[in-house]
């Protein structure tokens, strides 16, 4: 059974209190909900299993094409877990939830300058706009959108990040934008995902202080980059997609799954 560390239950009541002080429940939205069957996790020798210091049960890979670089993670979501509201540069993302329940909150206005965070001293706090996430719903976010998420049911949730390495991206070792580094030098190891590691307050400080060398701004408390939550989702955040892109991957962890040697994943 996973063990939620008592942090995590401190971080989901801080979430509560703030969606009870912004608004009374949330509402589904009337907006189309894009749904996606499946995305595959390439079939790697030696799978990488990391907590990160956000309480993601991560089962992480990169790959590379002649023409893109990736890392995907198939992740588990104890009650309670979930980043605080962050910014990338380096990369855009998509979130999948295979059985729903995931409470995704992202930003309509964008932060183009990581030298200028979103915060009231910085480029000045934003709105966050929430997304009560539906079985196989697929969500693009990318780059410079504030978002998080946090898992508020009483059950662990499934999800899936994929992480697709922008054109602006710096060289990192997995050819992904700097994501696999990141989680890996500020989460902890798995060895057993029957007796998870202990997060501790240097992994929580290196999630917050290593995040700008991999192309991040990670806030350390929800509210530092948040001025108001709404459920009501403007058009110009309903309509981003990157479908061919998210295809483009699909295929290459298909292909590299049946043996293709022009995909590598590690």
């Amino acid at each position: 059974m996973l063990k939620i560390k008592a942090w995590s239950v401190v971080f989901f009541l801080a979430i509560a209190a703030c969606s009870i002080f912004f608004f009374q429940s949330f509402v589904a939205s009337a907006k189309t909900v894009d749904t996606i069957a499946d995305i595959p996790t390439p079939k790697v020798e030696k799978p990488s299993l990391i907590l990160t210091p956000a309480i993601e049960i991560f089962n992480i890979a990169s790959c590379s094409t002649k023409d893109m670089g990736f890392s995907i993670a198939s992740a588990k979501i104890p009650p309670g877990g979930g980043p605080m509201p962050h910014v990338h540069y380096f990369i855009n993302e998509w979130f999948w939830t295979p059985e729903g329940g995931i409470e995704l909150y992202s930003s309509a206005r964008e932060y183009p300058d990581i030298n200028h965070p979103p915060t009231q001293d910085g480029a000045g706090k934003t709105d966050l706009y929430m997304i009560n996430m539906q079985p196989r719903q697929v969500v693009y976010s990318p780059k410079h959108h504030v978002h998080g998420f946090v898992n508020s049911t009483t059950k662990t949730l499934p999800i899936t990040f994929v992480w697709l390495k922008d054109k602006v991206a710096p060289d990192f070792s997995f050819n992904d934008g700097g994501m696999r580094e990141y989680f890996t030098d500020s989460g902890v190891t798995i060895t057993d995902l029957n007796d998870l590691p202990q997060v501790t307050n240097t992994s929580r400080a290196a999630f917050v202080n290593l995040a700008p060398e991999h192309g991040i701004n990670q806030s350390s408390y929800f509210l530092q980059y948040v001025s108001t939550i709404s459920d009501q989702i403007p058009d110009e955040l309903a309509k981003l997609k990157n479908d061919r892109d998210l295809r483009k991957i699909v295929q290459a962890i298909k292909a590299f799954n049946q043996g293709d040697k022009s995909v590598s994943c590690s």
